[in-house]
C-alpha cells in the first residue's frame, strides 16, 4: 500500500511530521552553473559540460570525444529536464538530468554531485536501426572557471556522436542473470528503500522496491525498467579489449580482466504524488542505486537526489 495522508509519502524519509505543505528556498544555482570537464583525459565519451541559465531556465550544452574521427562532437543545447536539493527541506543544489536526441540514439544525462565533482552518468538507446545494445557510461566532471575557446568539430547527428559509440561490446547481448535477486539496504537505520527485487520475464527486466514506512514497509510495486550495457566498468582497456574471451564476454576493470560488473538499469515510478527514477548498476557484488525524486503534489517539498546501496 502507499500511504494516504493530506501530504502523501512512499517513504518515511519523505513523510512530514504535521501532514502540512512546507516552504523551500529557490534553489541556489550558482555552484551547478559554469564549465565542467571531464578529469579523465583519455575519455571516449563525455568530455564537457557548459551550464548557463537564462531567464529562469538552466541550459546544458555537451560535447563528447571520437577518437576514431579526431574530432570533438557538440550535442547542442538543451533545457534540464530537473535540477534537485540534497532533501526534502533544503535548497542546495545536488543534481539534475537532461535529455539529447541525438539522431541515431536518445541520451538522458543524470548527474549528481559529490564534493565539487559532477558524477555524470549517461543513458543511451540507438534509435537507428544498427544493433546495437543500450549501453550506460559514468564519467566525473570537475568545474573550471573561466571561458573555454576550444570550438567542436563537428555536430552530433552521425552513427557515433562519441568513441563510445563504437565499442564492439555493444553488439554483445545484455545478460540480467547478475541483478536477478532481492537486495536489501546495507544501512538498517534507512529511512528510504529497505528492498529491491529484480525478475526478468519474457525479456524484460522488472523492478520491485519496499519502502520504509512509519508503521511498517510500503509496498511500491513492480516496474518495467530498461536494461544497459555498463561501459564504466571496463575502464581503460575498454577501446582495445574484444568483447569475447573464450566465448563469453569480456570483463574489465581498468586495465585489467578481474572484475565481476554487470549490467545496469533504469526505472521510474509514478506515484502521481511524486515521480522516483531509480538508476541501479551491479558493480563488484553491490547494487548502488541512484534515486532521483520530483513532487508533483504542491507540498512545498523540494525535489532531492540521494543515493542508497543493496546487497543480496
Amino acid at each position: 500500500m502507499v500511504a494516504n495522508t493530506t501530504v502523501r509519502y512512499a517513504r518515511e524519509m519523505d513523510r512530514l511530521a504535521d501532514a502540512a505543505p512546507i516552504r523551500v528556498d529557490p534553489l541556489d544555482l550558482g555552484p551547478l552553473l559554469g564549465i565542467w570537464r571531464n578529469a579523465n583525459h583519455r575519455t571516449w565519451g563525455i568530455t564537457r559540460v557548459e551550464l548557463t541559465e537564462r531567464d529562469g531556465q538552466v541550459w546544458a550544452r555537451t560535447w563528447a570525444v571520437d577518437p576514431a574521427a579526431d574530432a570533438l562532437v557538440d550535442w547542442g543545447e538543451a533545457p534540464l529536464d530537473g535540477v534537485y536539493s540534497d532533501g526534502i527541506r533544503s535548497n542546495t543544489v545536488c543534481g539534475y538530468r537532461v535529455s539529447y536526441d541525438l539522431g541515431h540514439a536518445r541520451t538522458q544525462i543524470q548527474v549528481n554531485m559529490l564534493h565539487s565533482v559532477a558524477v555524470c552518468a549517461a543513458f543511451t538507446e540507438f534509435t537507428d536501426g544498427s544493433g546495437r545494445v543500450n549501453y550506460f557510461s559514468r564519467e566525473f566532471l570537475h568545474r573550471r572557471p573561466g571561458a573555454d575557446t576550444r570550438l567542436p568539430d563537428r555536430q552530433a547527428g552521425a552513427p557515433y556522436a562519441r568513441g563510445d559509440d563504437r565499442l564492439a561490446m555493444l553488439r554483445a547481448p545484455i545478460d540480467p542473470e547478475r541483478l536477478l535477486a532481492t537486495w536489501r539496504n546495507t544501512y538498517e537505520h534507512s529511512k528510504g528503500l529497505s528492498e529491491v527485487t529484480c525478475s526478468f520475464r519474457d525479456g524484460t527486466l522488472y523492478v520491485r522496491v519496499t519502502g520504509v514506512g512509519p508503521d511498517g514497509p510500503i509496498d511500491w510495486g513492480e516496474v518495467p525498467a530498461t536494461l544497459y550495457t555498463d561501459l564504466s566498468v571496463t575502464g581503460g582497456g575498454r577501446d582495445t579489449a574484444g568483447p569475447l574471451t573464450d566465448d563469453r564476454p569480456t570483463p574489465h576493470y581498468a586495465d585489467l580482466s578481474c572484475t565481476d560488473g554487470g549490467p545496469a538499469y533504469f526505472a521510474t515510478y509514478e506515484h502521481g504524488f511524486m515521480t522516483v527514477r531509480l538508476q541501479g548498476r551491479f558493480n563488484i557484488g553491490i547494487l548502488p542505486n541512484a534515486i532521483f525524486t520530483d513532487f508533483n503534489d504542491g507540498s512545498g517539498r523540494a525535489n532531492f537526489f540521494m543515493r542508497e546501496v543493496f546487497i543480496r
